[in-house]
Protein backbone atom coordinates (compact mmCIF):
# COMPACT_ATOMS: atom_id res chain seq x y z
CA UNK A 1 0.00 0.00 0.00
CA UNK A 2 2.80 2.44 0.87
CA UNK A 3 4.61 1.75 -2.44
CA UNK A 4 1.40 2.36 -4.41
CA UNK A 5 0.93 5.73 -2.75
CA UNK A 6 4.44 6.80 -3.72
CA UNK A 7 3.66 6.01 -7.37
CA UNK A 8 0.45 8.02 -7.18
CA UNK A 9 2.35 11.07 -5.92
CA UNK A 10 4.89 10.89 -8.75
CA UNK A 11 2.13 10.49 -11.33
CA UNK A 12 0.22 13.41 -9.83
CA UNK A 13 3.23 15.73 -10.05
CA UNK A 14 3.75 14.93 -13.73
CA UNK A 15 0.03 15.47 -14.40
CA UNK A 16 0.00 18.86 -12.67
CA UNK A 17 2.97 20.06 -14.75
CA UNK A 18 1.08 19.22 -17.95
CA UNK A 19 -1.96 21.18 -16.76
CA UNK A 20 -0.08 24.47 -16.43
CA UNK A 21 -1.17 25.45 -19.93
CA UNK A 22 -4.76 25.86 -18.73
CA UNK A 23 -6.00 29.29 -17.60
CA UNK A 24 -8.59 30.71 -15.25
CA UNK A 25 -11.22 33.28 -16.18
CA UNK A 26 -12.92 35.14 -13.32
CA UNK A 27 -14.48 38.58 -13.94
CA UNK A 28 -14.50 39.28 -10.18
CA UNK A 29 -10.68 39.17 -10.22
CA UNK A 30 -10.80 42.64 -11.82
CA UNK A 31 -11.36 44.22 -8.39
CA UNK A 32 -9.06 44.79 -5.42
CA UNK A 33 -5.97 42.58 -5.61
CA UNK A 34 -7.82 39.88 -7.55
CA UNK A 35 -9.37 36.61 -6.47
CA UNK A 36 -8.05 35.75 -3.01
CA UNK A 37 -6.52 32.28 -2.99
CA UNK A 38 -6.71 29.83 -0.14
CA UNK A 39 -3.31 30.13 1.58
CA UNK A 40 -3.89 27.33 4.10
CA UNK A 41 -2.33 23.90 3.99
CA UNK A 42 -4.33 20.84 2.94
CA UNK A 43 -4.99 19.83 6.56
CA UNK A 44 -6.74 23.08 7.53
CA UNK A 45 -8.61 23.21 4.22
CA UNK A 46 -10.06 19.79 4.98
CA UNK A 47 -11.40 21.13 8.30
CA UNK A 48 -13.34 23.94 6.62
CA UNK A 49 -10.48 26.39 7.10
CA UNK A 50 -10.15 26.09 10.90
CA UNK A 51 -6.58 27.19 11.70
CA UNK A 52 -6.38 29.88 14.44
CA UNK A 53 -6.03 27.34 17.29
CA UNK A 54 -4.75 24.37 15.27
CA UNK A 55 -1.25 23.01 15.75
CA UNK A 56 0.55 19.91 14.58
CA UNK A 57 3.88 18.45 15.68
CA UNK A 58 4.85 17.50 12.10
CA UNK A 59 3.16 20.11 9.86
CA UNK A 60 3.32 23.88 9.51
CA UNK A 61 0.36 26.17 10.14
CA UNK A 62 0.45 28.71 7.28
CA UNK A 63 -2.03 31.10 8.93
CA UNK A 64 -1.17 31.45 12.63
CA UNK A 65 2.64 31.60 13.08
CA UNK A 66 2.41 30.84 16.83
CA UNK A 67 1.33 27.26 16.07
CA UNK A 68 4.73 26.47 14.57
CA UNK A 69 6.37 26.46 18.00
CA UNK A 70 5.00 22.92 18.36
CA UNK A 71 7.09 21.57 15.47
CA UNK A 72 9.36 18.74 16.69
CA UNK A 73 11.21 17.81 13.48
CA UNK A 74 12.30 19.35 10.22
CA UNK A 75 9.20 19.63 8.05
CA UNK A 76 8.77 20.25 4.33
CA UNK A 77 5.20 20.98 3.17
CA UNK A 78 4.29 21.21 -0.51
CA UNK A 79 0.83 21.55 -2.02
CA UNK A 80 -0.81 21.73 -5.46
CA UNK A 81 -4.44 22.27 -6.37
CA UNK A 82 -6.69 21.88 -9.38
CA UNK A 83 -9.84 24.03 -9.51
CA UNK A 84 -12.86 23.82 -11.77
CA UNK A 85 -14.90 27.03 -11.86
CA UNK A 86 -18.32 27.60 -13.42
CA UNK A 87 -19.58 31.17 -13.90
CA UNK A 88 -23.23 31.96 -14.61
CA UNK A 89 -24.93 35.24 -15.49
CA UNK A 90 -28.64 35.96 -15.26
CA UNK A 91 -29.13 38.56 -18.00
CA UNK A 92 -28.50 37.26 -20.56
CA UNK A 93 -28.37 33.70 -19.22
CA UNK A 94 -24.88 32.40 -20.02
CA UNK A 95 -22.52 29.82 -18.59
CA UNK A 96 -18.74 29.44 -18.73
CA UNK A 97 -16.54 26.75 -17.20
CA UNK A 98 -12.79 26.33 -16.91
CA UNK A 99 -10.24 24.59 -14.78
CA UNK A 100 -6.79 25.68 -13.68
CA UNK A 101 -3.89 24.21 -11.68
CA UNK A 102 -1.93 26.14 -9.11
CA UNK A 103 0.97 25.57 -6.74
CA UNK A 104 -0.61 26.23 -3.33
CA UNK A 105 2.36 26.47 -1.00
CA UNK A 106 6.01 25.57 -0.50
CA UNK A 107 7.13 25.72 3.15
CA UNK A 108 10.07 24.54 5.28
CA UNK A 109 10.19 24.41 9.09
CA UNK A 110 13.36 24.01 11.18
CA UNK A 111 13.51 23.38 14.95
CA UNK A 112 16.10 25.68 16.54
CA UNK A 113 15.78 24.81 20.24
CA UNK A 114 13.38 21.97 21.07
CA UNK A 115 13.37 22.52 24.83
CA UNK A 116 12.30 26.15 24.37
CA UNK A 117 9.89 25.33 21.55
CA UNK A 118 11.75 27.76 19.29
CA UNK A 119 11.41 27.14 15.55
CA UNK A 120 12.10 28.84 12.22
CA UNK A 121 9.97 28.56 9.10
CA UNK A 122 10.10 30.01 5.60
CA UNK A 123 8.49 29.53 2.22
CA UNK A 124 6.59 30.85 -0.77
CA UNK A 125 2.91 30.88 -1.72
CA UNK A 126 0.48 32.77 -4.01
CA UNK A 127 -1.91 35.23 -2.37
CA UNK A 128 -4.20 36.36 -5.19
CA UNK A 129 -4.75 35.89 -8.91
CA UNK A 130 -6.00 38.27 -11.61
CA UNK A 131 -7.21 36.39 -14.66
CA UNK A 132 -10.12 37.42 -16.86
CA UNK A 133 -10.88 37.89 -20.54
CA UNK A 134 -14.30 39.24 -21.52
CA UNK A 135 -15.59 40.20 -24.99
CA UNK A 136 -18.40 42.73 -25.44
CA UNK A 137 -19.98 44.01 -28.64
CA UNK A 138 -21.61 47.42 -29.12
CA UNK A 139 -22.77 49.89 -31.81
CA UNK A 140 -21.17 53.35 -32.08
CA UNK A 141 -22.50 56.26 -34.16
CA UNK A 142 -20.21 58.70 -35.99
CA UNK A 143 -22.32 61.37 -37.67
CA UNK A 144 -24.49 59.60 -40.22
CA UNK A 145 -22.70 56.25 -39.98
CA UNK A 146 -22.97 53.53 -37.34
CA UNK A 147 -20.35 50.86 -36.84
CA UNK A 148 -20.10 47.69 -34.82
CA UNK A 149 -17.32 47.53 -32.26
CA UNK A 150 -15.87 44.60 -30.37
CA UNK A 151 -14.29 45.36 -26.97
CA UNK A 152 -11.96 42.85 -25.33
CA UNK A 153 -11.35 43.41 -21.59
CA UNK A 154 -8.39 41.45 -20.26
CA UNK A 155 -6.50 41.31 -16.96
CA UNK A 156 -3.56 39.31 -15.66
CA UNK A 157 -1.36 39.32 -12.56
CA UNK A 158 -1.67 38.73 -8.85
CA UNK A 159 0.28 38.83 -5.59
CA UNK A 160 2.80 36.35 -4.17
CA UNK A 161 4.25 36.02 -0.68
CA UNK A 162 7.76 34.98 0.34
CA UNK A 163 7.88 34.59 4.11
CA UNK A 164 10.24 33.90 6.98
CA UNK A 165 9.05 33.63 10.56
CA UNK A 166 9.74 32.31 14.00
CA UNK A 167 7.68 30.97 16.89
CA UNK A 168 8.53 30.23 20.52
CA UNK A 169 6.84 28.77 23.59
CA UNK A 170 6.96 31.64 26.09
CA UNK A 171 5.81 29.48 28.98
CA UNK A 172 3.96 26.21 29.34
CA UNK A 173 0.95 26.03 26.99
CA UNK A 174 1.45 29.59 25.65
CA UNK A 175 3.13 30.32 22.31
CA UNK A 176 3.72 33.42 20.20
CA UNK A 177 4.92 33.82 16.63
CA UNK A 178 5.66 36.43 14.01
CA UNK A 179 5.84 36.13 10.24
CA UNK A 180 7.71 38.60 8.00
CA UNK A 181 6.14 38.45 4.54
CA UNK A 182 7.48 40.03 1.37
CA UNK A 183 4.55 40.72 -0.96
CA UNK A 184 5.24 41.21 -4.65
CA UNK A 185 3.23 41.07 -7.85
CA UNK A 186 1.61 42.92 -10.72
CA UNK A 187 -1.67 44.11 -12.24
CA UNK A 188 -2.02 44.41 -16.01
CA UNK A 189 -5.38 45.65 -17.31
CA UNK A 190 -6.15 46.29 -20.99
CA UNK A 191 -9.11 47.22 -23.19
CA UNK A 192 -8.67 46.33 -26.87
CA UNK A 193 -11.17 47.79 -29.35
CA UNK A 194 -11.78 46.52 -32.88
CA UNK A 195 -14.12 48.21 -35.38
CA UNK A 196 -16.18 45.84 -37.55
CA UNK A 197 -17.28 47.77 -40.64
CA UNK A 198 -17.42 47.73 -44.45
CA UNK A 199 -16.77 51.40 -45.22
CA UNK A 200 -13.77 52.82 -43.34
CA UNK A 201 -10.66 50.94 -42.23
CA UNK A 202 -9.87 51.70 -38.58
CA UNK A 203 -6.82 50.56 -36.68
CA UNK A 204 -7.36 48.46 -33.60
CA UNK A 205 -6.66 50.33 -30.35
CA UNK A 206 -5.27 49.22 -26.99
CA UNK A 207 -5.73 51.09 -23.69
CA UNK A 208 -3.50 49.40 -21.13
CA UNK A 209 -2.37 50.04 -17.54
CA UNK A 210 0.61 48.10 -16.19
CA UNK A 211 1.25 48.13 -12.43
CA UNK A 212 3.64 46.44 -10.03
CA UNK A 213 3.82 46.41 -6.24
CA UNK A 214 6.04 45.09 -3.45
CA UNK A 215 6.68 45.54 0.26
CA UNK A 216 6.90 43.95 3.70
CA UNK A 217 3.90 42.80 5.76
CA UNK A 218 4.14 41.50 9.34
CA UNK A 219 1.67 39.03 10.83
CA UNK A 220 1.58 38.05 14.49
CA UNK A 221 -0.18 35.27 16.35
CA UNK A 222 -0.60 33.55 19.70
CA UNK A 223 -1.97 30.27 21.02
CA UNK A 224 -2.88 29.07 24.50
CA UNK A 225 -3.89 25.56 25.61
CA UNK A 226 -6.07 24.85 28.65
CA UNK A 227 -6.01 21.26 29.97
CA UNK A 228 -9.53 19.87 30.51
CA UNK A 229 -8.69 16.78 32.51
CA UNK A 230 -6.17 14.13 31.49
CA UNK A 231 -7.56 13.40 28.05
CA UNK A 232 -8.84 16.74 26.71
CA UNK A 233 -7.43 20.18 25.85
CA UNK A 234 -9.12 23.44 24.91
CA UNK A 235 -6.92 25.24 22.38
CA UNK A 236 -7.32 28.99 21.81
CA UNK A 237 -5.71 31.01 19.03
CA UNK A 238 -5.62 34.45 17.42
CA UNK A 239 -3.65 36.12 14.63
CA UNK A 240 -3.75 39.29 12.56
CA UNK A 241 -2.05 42.29 11.03
CA UNK A 242 -2.61 46.03 10.85
CA UNK A 243 -3.09 48.22 7.77
CA UNK A 244 0.03 48.02 5.60
CA UNK A 245 1.21 49.98 2.56
CA UNK A 246 3.08 48.39 -0.35
CA UNK A 247 5.13 50.41 -2.83
CA UNK A 248 3.53 50.55 -6.25
CA UNK A 249 4.28 51.86 -9.74
CA UNK A 250 2.08 52.12 -12.82
CA UNK A 251 2.28 53.16 -16.44
CA UNK A 252 -0.46 53.94 -18.98
CA UNK A 253 -0.14 52.87 -22.62
CA UNK A 254 -2.26 53.98 -25.58
CA UNK A 255 -1.44 52.40 -28.93
CA UNK A 256 -2.76 51.08 -32.22
CA UNK A 257 -1.98 47.52 -33.21
CA UNK A 258 -2.69 44.75 -35.67
CA UNK A 259 -3.10 41.03 -35.25
CA UNK A 260 -0.55 38.65 -36.78
CA UNK A 261 -2.47 35.59 -37.95
CA UNK A 262 0.68 33.50 -38.39
CA UNK A 263 2.08 33.92 -34.88
CA UNK A 264 -1.16 34.72 -33.01
CA UNK A 265 0.47 37.80 -31.46
CA UNK A 266 -0.55 41.45 -31.36
CA UNK A 267 1.90 43.77 -33.18
CA UNK A 268 2.12 47.47 -32.24
CA UNK A 269 1.66 49.89 -35.15
CA UNK A 270 1.97 53.22 -33.36
CA UNK A 271 2.53 54.07 -29.70
CA UNK A 272 0.15 57.01 -29.39
CA UNK A 273 0.94 57.72 -25.73
CA UNK A 274 3.05 56.18 -22.98
CA UNK A 275 3.04 57.89 -19.60
CA UNK A 276 6.02 58.24 -17.31
CA UNK A 277 6.21 55.64 -14.57
CA UNK A 278 4.12 56.89 -11.64
CA UNK A 279 4.92 55.98 -8.03
CA UNK A 280 2.25 55.40 -5.41
CA UNK A 281 1.11 52.80 -2.91
CA UNK A 282 -1.27 49.91 -2.44
CA UNK A 283 -2.93 49.77 0.99
CA UNK A 284 -3.71 46.32 2.38
CA UNK A 285 -6.38 46.24 5.11
CA UNK A 286 -6.37 45.21 8.74
CA UNK A 287 -7.39 41.58 9.21
CA UNK A 288 -7.61 39.15 12.08
CA UNK A 289 -8.81 35.68 13.02
CA UNK A 290 -9.76 34.09 16.34
CA UNK A 291 -10.84 30.57 17.16
CA UNK A 292 -10.87 27.55 19.40
CA UNK A 293 -10.44 23.80 19.11
CA UNK A 294 -11.67 21.22 21.58
CA UNK A 295 -9.12 18.43 21.38
CA UNK A 296 -9.95 14.95 22.65
CA UNK A 297 -6.32 13.79 22.68
CA UNK A 298 -5.53 11.05 20.14
CA UNK A 299 -9.22 10.70 19.24
CA UNK A 300 -10.83 13.74 17.63
CA UNK A 301 -10.81 17.53 17.36
CA UNK A 302 -13.57 20.07 16.70
CA UNK A 303 -12.99 23.78 16.09
CA UNK A 304 -14.54 27.10 15.07
CA UNK A 305 -12.86 30.22 13.60
CA UNK A 306 -14.07 33.75 12.93
CA UNK A 307 -12.10 35.73 10.33
CA UNK A 308 -12.57 39.37 9.32
CA UNK A 309 -10.81 41.84 7.00
CA UNK A 310 -11.53 45.57 6.75
CA UNK A 311 -11.31 45.87 2.95
CA UNK A 312 -12.98 49.28 3.07
CA UNK A 313 -9.45 50.47 3.95
CA UNK A 314 -8.11 49.22 0.61
CA UNK A 315 -6.62 51.87 -1.66
CA UNK A 316 -4.65 51.74 -4.90
CA UNK A 317 -2.97 55.05 -5.71
CA UNK A 318 -5.32 56.59 -3.10
CA UNK A 319 -8.38 55.36 -5.01
CA UNK A 320 -11.11 53.09 -3.65
CA UNK A 321 -12.38 50.03 -5.49
CA UNK A 322 -15.57 47.96 -5.49
CA UNK A 323 -14.55 46.10 -2.34
CA UNK A 324 -15.92 46.11 1.19
CA UNK A 325 -15.35 44.56 4.61
CA UNK A 326 -15.48 40.76 4.58
CA UNK A 327 -15.98 38.03 7.18
CA UNK A 328 -16.13 34.24 7.48
CA UNK A 329 -17.17 31.66 10.03
CA UNK A 330 -15.35 28.36 9.70
CA UNK A 331 -16.04 25.11 11.51
CA UNK A 332 -14.64 21.62 11.14
CA UNK A 333 -13.45 18.45 12.80
CA UNK A 334 -10.70 15.87 12.53
CA UNK A 335 -10.87 12.23 13.55
CA UNK A 336 -7.54 10.80 14.61
CA UNK A 337 -6.50 7.23 13.79
CA UNK A 338 -6.41 4.50 16.38
CA UNK A 339 -2.99 3.39 15.18
CA UNK A 340 -2.04 -0.18 14.47
CA UNK A 341 -0.83 -2.63 11.86
CA UNK A 342 -3.85 -2.11 9.61
CA UNK A 343 -3.14 0.68 7.09
CA UNK A 344 -6.55 2.38 7.38
CA UNK A 345 -6.23 2.63 11.15
CA UNK A 346 -3.44 5.17 10.50
CA UNK A 347 -5.45 7.44 8.19
CA UNK A 348 -6.76 10.83 9.40
CA UNK A 349 -10.28 11.95 8.38
CA UNK A 350 -11.47 15.57 8.21
CA UNK A 351 -14.54 17.58 7.19
CA UNK A 352 -15.78 21.14 7.57
CA UNK A 353 -17.91 24.00 6.32
CA UNK A 354 -17.53 27.77 6.11
CA UNK A 355 -19.70 30.71 5.07
CA UNK A 356 -19.46 34.48 4.99
CA UNK A 357 -19.29 37.61 2.85
CA UNK A 358 -16.82 38.10 0.00
CA UNK A 359 -14.69 41.23 -0.19
CA UNK A 360 -15.85 42.13 -3.72
CA UNK A 361 -19.05 44.19 -3.61
CA UNK A 362 -20.65 45.26 -6.92
CA UNK A 363 -24.01 46.89 -6.19
CA UNK A 364 -24.60 44.24 -3.50
CA UNK A 365 -22.72 41.91 -1.16
CA UNK A 366 -21.60 38.52 -2.40
CA UNK A 367 -22.39 35.67 -0.04
CA UNK A 368 -20.01 32.71 0.02
CA UNK A 369 -20.08 29.19 1.40
CA UNK A 370 -18.06 26.01 0.99
CA UNK A 371 -17.89 22.45 2.28
CA UNK A 372 -14.76 20.32 2.42
CA UNK A 373 -13.50 16.86 3.30
CA UNK A 374 -10.01 15.44 3.51
CA UNK A 375 -7.83 12.49 4.41
CA UNK A 376 -4.17 11.92 5.32
CA UNK A 377 -2.39 8.89 3.90
CA UNK A 378 0.92 7.84 5.48
CA UNK A 379 3.53 6.81 2.88
CA UNK A 380 5.78 4.84 5.23
CA UNK A 381 5.62 3.52 8.73
CA UNK A 382 7.44 5.91 11.04
CA UNK A 383 9.31 3.19 13.01
CA UNK A 384 11.35 2.41 9.89
CA UNK A 385 13.58 5.50 10.33
CA UNK A 386 13.64 9.09 11.52
CA UNK A 387 11.88 10.02 8.30
CA UNK A 388 8.12 9.87 7.76
CA UNK A 389 5.92 11.19 4.98
CA UNK A 390 2.20 11.76 4.53
CA UNK A 391 -0.01 12.62 1.55
CA UNK A 392 -2.69 15.17 2.50
CA UNK A 393 -5.80 15.36 0.30
CA UNK A 394 -8.74 17.75 0.44
CA UNK A 395 -11.80 18.15 -1.76
CA UNK A 396 -13.80 21.40 -1.61
CA UNK A 397 -17.04 22.58 -3.19
CA UNK A 398 -18.11 26.20 -2.83
CA UNK A 399 -20.21 29.06 -4.19
CA UNK A 400 -19.92 32.83 -4.46
CA UNK A 401 -23.02 34.92 -5.10
CA UNK A 402 -26.65 33.84 -5.56
CA UNK A 403 -29.49 34.18 -8.05
CA UNK A 404 -29.72 37.91 -7.37
CA UNK A 405 -26.03 38.50 -8.15
CA UNK A 406 -24.80 39.89 -11.46
CA UNK A 407 -22.55 36.84 -11.72
CA UNK A 408 -22.45 33.75 -9.56
CA UNK A 409 -19.68 31.20 -9.31
CA UNK A 410 -19.39 27.68 -8.07
CA UNK A 411 -16.19 25.69 -7.92
CA UNK A 412 -14.71 22.28 -7.22
CA UNK A 413 -11.17 22.14 -5.90
CA UNK A 414 -8.84 19.23 -5.25
CA UNK A 415 -5.76 19.91 -3.11
CA UNK A 416 -2.95 17.41 -2.73
CA UNK A 417 -0.27 18.14 -0.15
CA UNK A 418 2.95 16.37 0.62
CA UNK A 419 4.32 16.42 4.19
CA UNK A 420 7.91 15.24 4.57
CA UNK A 421 9.54 15.06 7.99
CA UNK A 422 13.02 14.21 9.18
CA UNK A 423 15.05 14.60 12.36
CA UNK A 424 18.18 16.65 11.62
CA UNK A 425 21.25 17.51 13.69
CA UNK A 426 21.15 14.38 15.87
CA UNK A 427 23.97 14.39 18.41
CA UNK A 428 25.57 10.97 18.27
CA UNK A 429 26.49 9.15 21.46
CA UNK A 430 28.93 6.27 21.87
CA UNK A 431 29.27 3.86 24.79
Amino acid sequence: MYKKLRLLVIAGLFTSSNLLAQSDNSPYSRYGIGDLLNTQNAINRGMGGVSAAYYDYTNLNLINPAANSKLTSTAFNFGVEISNRTIRSGTPPEKYSNYSPNISYLQLGLPLAKKQGWNLFLGLKPLSRISYKIAQGERLSFGSSTDSVNNMYEGTGGLYVANIGTAITVFKNFSVGVNAEYHFGSKDYSTRRTFLNDTVNYYRSNHQTQSSMNGMVFTGGLQYSIPMGKKSVLQLGAYGRTTTDLKATRQNIRETYTFNGNTGANVTIDSVFTSDEESGKLTLPTNYGIGFIFNRINKWQFGVDYVSAKWSEYRFFNQKDLVNDSWQIKTGFQILPKGGENYWSNVYYRAGVNFGKDYVSINEDLNTWAVSAGMSFPMRKSPYSNQFSVIQTTFEYGKRGDKNSLLRENYFQLTVGLSLNDIWFIKRKYD
